[in-house]
């Protein structure tokens, strides 16, 4: 269940430590996994996990 957990861009933000405009920056420019469901944005858990992987492997993101 946790796997897909969605989180809020607050919870991102503190979850990478980074600003929450740069994650609603990253959203809507496709440079993070995320959803719009209405006028918010959601972040699965396990594509944020992924994705930030393969970042700190060094790979480039594939979107």
């Amino acid at each position: 269940m946790n796997e897909n957990k969605l989180l809020n861009v607050k919870q991102v933000a503190q979850y990478l430590q980074l600003k929450e405009s740069t994650i609603y920056s990253w959203a809507q420019d496709g440079k993070i996994p995320a959803i719009k469901i209405g006028r918010t944005w959601r972040f699965r858990q396990v594509d944020l996990d992924s994705w930030l992987e393969r970042h700190l492997k060094g790979e480039e993101d594939a979107q």
